[in-house]
């Protein structure tokens, strides 16, 4: 009797409690091997996004330094390419090239059905008949934008890079303006 009172005061544990130490053990290492492997997704993303940003700020910059010749079948360009490095053979790019568009005067200013029924509510009175009580002259005006509006669309282009790893599918896409600067600037305004 003395030796089984003796026994029962021994330490050590019982296997109940060896099994919920082991169930707890292998759910903590299961959590984080889980959350190390999102960590290596998402660093592996980042590195993606990275270097597809890149990617595109490099055209955008070559596109600055060597800007394309402007004309009307450059109006409406759209062309995709590949890189031509080996460590980029994955990628390929689009580039769209389109001509600035700037609205009408009246579309601007909210009149003769340019806008919506707000804006045009926004604006008090007729901007096109004020030259009677705000001494504006409308017509020199329109004159002028128009000229204006001309100069600009001819010398500011729109440019657009969208570049693509064809592997994963994933893109990235900058948008600039480049300066046309073959373009003279017309100052014709007849009065």
């Amino acid at each position: 009797m003395a030796k089984q009172i003796k026994l029962l005061n021994e330490k050590g544990f019982s296997l109940l409690e060896v099994m919920i130490a082991i169930t707890l053990f292998a759910f903590f290492v299961t959590a984080f091997l889980t959350s190390q492997g999102y960590n290596v997704s998402d660093s592996q993303l980042s590195e993606e996004q990275l270097m597809l940003q890149q990617l595109c700020e490099r055209k955008i910059n070559e596109l600055h330094f060597d800007p394309p010749k402007f004309s009307n079948a450059t109006a409406n360009l759209k062309e995709t390419k590949k890189f031509e490095e080996k460590e980029f053979e994955n990628y390929e790019y689009t580039l769209e090239i389109k001509k600035l568009v700037i609205p009408d005067f009246a579309q601007l200013f909210a009149q003769k059905d340019g806008t919506t029924e707000e804006a045009r509510e926004s604006y008090e009175g007729n901007y096109f008949n004020e030259n009677k009580k705000g001494n504006r002259n409308s017509s020199l005006e329109k004159t002028v934008f128009a000229e204006l509006k001309k100069n600009i669309e001819n010398i500011i282009w729109q440019a657009r890079i969208t570049v693509t790893n064809r592997d994963t599918k994933y893109s990235y896409t900058l948008s600039t303006f480049l300066t046309n600067y073959n373009e003279r600037i017309q100052l014709n305004i007849g009065f």
